[in-house]
């Protein structure tokens, strides 16, 4: 088993997470292309999950849901 102590000294939280935001920030900045990449896997995984039968018809019962929703608030305002 392999134990990890980790200790942060003389440093206030707020100090570290701007610190870890900013070196984020740059890695990000400086892999742009490979960002691009991920983000385009993602995308086409996306769609290919928003395709399913099963998530459109989950989809066209909401859209129904909302639209039924939306009809009887302004018919009840009219």
């Amino acid at each position: 088993m392999v134990k990890i102590n980790i200790s942060i000294e003389g440093e206030d939280l707020a100090d570290i997470m701007s610190e870890l935001l900013n070196i984020g920030t740059e890695l990000i900045k400086s892999n742009r292309e490979e960002i691009r990449e991920i983000m385009k896997i993602i995308s086409d995984e996306a769609i290919v999950i928003l395709s399913e039968r099963k998530t459109l018809e989950k989809g066209a019962q909401l859209y129904k849901k909302l639209n039924s929703e939306i009809n009887w608030t302004y018919k009840r305002e009219k």
